[in-house]
């Protein structure tokens, strides 16, 4: 019985197959400085609909993450406007990183976006603007999780106004 119910309300579902709409805009992101060889690890975490809109507001092309219909330069397209949007500096250097990849969240909804800056050797602290899906949601909030040798070092919340965070260890 249970099965038939289940079956029932999956055949039911009006967002079944549907992009299923969420009433916030957030993002997660986590930066790991490795002291031992100056690596910077960076993922994102990041709403596949509204990561596909940024993209399509900038390049005016449809990626389709994480379907069979995603584009062939996706992660290039995903790389450039997560770089416009999240600037990573020491000292008055900007910190170029490259994307190692993506991997799609088991609910579909998300994307975790992977990314990399190596050996940035003997710096005290990083300069971080995130302004990630602000300029489509006045509502975005961007979490973002900072660590040292994976000891956590700050925690901030950016949003429209907030933009900017100073990180020293």
């Amino acid at each position: 019985m249970q099965s038939f119910i289940l079956i029932i309300s999956l055949l039911l579902n009006p967002y079944l197959g549907k992009k299923v709409a969420h009433d916030f805009h957030i993002s997660r992101c986590e930066i790991n400085y490795e002291t031992t060889s100056g690596d910077v690890q960076i993922s994102a975490h990041i709403f596949i609909d509204d990561l596909e809109d940024a993209i399509k507001s900038t390049n005016k092309k449809q990626v389709y993450i994480g379907t069979s219909k995603e584009i062939a330069d996706c992660d290039l397209m995903i790389e450039s406007y997560i770089k416009n949007k999240l600037k990573i500096s020491s000292g008055n250097k900007q910190l170029s990183y490259s994307i190692l990849g993506k991997e799609v969240t088991a609910d579909k909804l998300a994307v975790w976006c992977h990314f990399e800056v190596l050996g940035v050797k003997n710096i005290k602290s990083l300069h971080v603007t995130n302004t990630i899906l602000t300029e489509i949601y006045n509502d975005q909030k961007n979490i973002l999780d900072f660590t040292v040798d994976n000891k956590k070092k700050g925690f901030t919340i950016f949003d429209t106004k907030k933009t900017e965070e100073l990180y020293t260890w």
